[in-house]
């Protein structure tokens, strides 16, 4: 096989169950997103060996992000972005690559290209494929219209009827999974482990803390909050990465608040609970999602929250929290309101922790890793 690392741990005695992974960001984003969660890929240990396929010409990762495959041998397969590319060199090398790992289960995180890899090597090797599916692709068409979208339908349309299981991060997103033909689509949230984030704020002082974390593009929205805190004792701490910090730094400086906006790049996971535990708020304005996991770690951590009133966020939210119109006037009066009334926020933020719990990363690792026995049990 081409450029594999082997990473660290070894395999567990008495089990011997591969995952192919067929990856839609090079692994190593992991690290520079901060988002390293434990056994992401390898829920309860099932597999012993996790191989992942790279959109990138180099990905040998690190140790840190063995915990993403927990106990399991982690092999990584650089392939280059191409390697999905039919009738190139790089799809004979993929398809030799997939035979010789010979995977018990295949899995995409997208229902475009990488889904559609899924499902066509897992039929041809007879073996169970699940795609995931993280956003209402068509919300995303909506709001940014580019052709190569409108192409991708087609691949949407040949994955997701042909996947033996189909995983939404949400029920909002169960619509478009079957809209594009998915059969009977699992819900499974995206895994935030509650004990990670203590409920802890620091003592009086003057203003208000709002804490939003995203990456700094136009789906985010981060223009609407700078606004939005423009009038109010307030500071704003931006965390994320993106082609838009120029910009948003630009419009603080307009503003006059560029002292009271601090840009952050990733932080990593590990660290992530000690920014949610020094603010007061946690805000998002953002036109479209499919989960938003900031928002439940926020939650998680006794945050009181202030949306965007989009359907994914409403049902992580519920009542825990201030859902708004996605405008700065909305999200100003919604911080206003919660500057004014530290009862309030304590309410919300108790709220949120308590809905948090019932969606406990643990609650889900277990159902995906009962998804995963069950097709290999279908399988056999």
């Amino acid at each position: 096989m081409d450029s594999v690392a082997n990473l660290w741990l070894p395999a567990r005695h008495g089990i011997d169950m591969t995952l192919l992974v067929f990856l839609t960001d090079a692994l190593r984003t992991f690290e520079e997103k901060g988002e390293v969660k434990p056994r992401y890929y390898n829920p309860g240990n099932l597999f012993s060996e996790v191989h992942f396929v790279s959109p990138a010409n180099e990905d040998l990762g690190s140790e840190r992000l063995q915990c993403l495959v927990g106990e399991a041998r982690m092999m990584v397969h650089p392939m280059g972005a191409s390697y999905g590319a039919a009738g190139f060199p790089p799809f004979r090398r993929l398809g030799a690559l997939v035979k010789a790992v010979s995977p018990d289960v295949i899995r995409a995180y997208d229902p475009g290209l990488r889904g559609s890899l899924a499902v066509f090597w897992a039929r041809r090797l007879g073996v169970p494929s699940v795609i995931s599916v993280h956003a209402d692709l068509d919300d995303q068409r909506r709001y940014e219209q580019r052709p190569l979208h409108d192409v991708r339908k087609l691949l949407e349309r040949y994955a997701l009827p042909r996947a033996d299981a189909v995983v939404c991060v949400s029920r909002y997103l169960e619509p478009y999974a079957k809209r594009y033909g998915a059969r009977r689509p699992v819900v499974i949230y995206n895994r935030v482990y509650p004990e990670q984030f203590q409920m802890r704020r620091n003592g009086r002082r003057d203003g208000l803390t709002v804490l939003c974390i995203g990456r700094l593009v136009r789906q985010k929205y981060q223009a609407c909050l700078i606004q939005a805190v423009r009038h109010l004792e307030a500071r704003l701490i931006l965390i994320g990465r993106g082609g838009l910090r120029g910009d948003l730094q630009r419009l603080a400086s307009e503003l006059g608040m560029a002292e009271r906006v601090d840009f952050i790049d990733a932080v990593p996971h590990a660290e992530i609970g000690r920014y949610y535990g020094d603010a007061d708020v946690f805000a998002i304005a953002t036109h479209y999602e499919g989960f938003c996991m900031p928002v439940l770690e926020a939650m998680a951590a006794g945050l009181p929250v202030v949306a965007s009133r989009i359907g994914p966020i409403e049902e992580i939210v519920g009542d825990a929290g201030l859902l708004v119109d996605n405008t700065p006037e909305s999200f100003a009066s919604a911080l206003e309101r919660l500057a004014r009334d530290p009862d309030l926020r304590r309410q919300l933020g108790k709220r949120a922790r308590a809905r948090a719990m019932t969606m406990d990363g643990r609650v889900m690792e277990e159902r995906e890793r009962a998804l995963y026995e069950s097709l290999c049990r279908r399988a056999a």
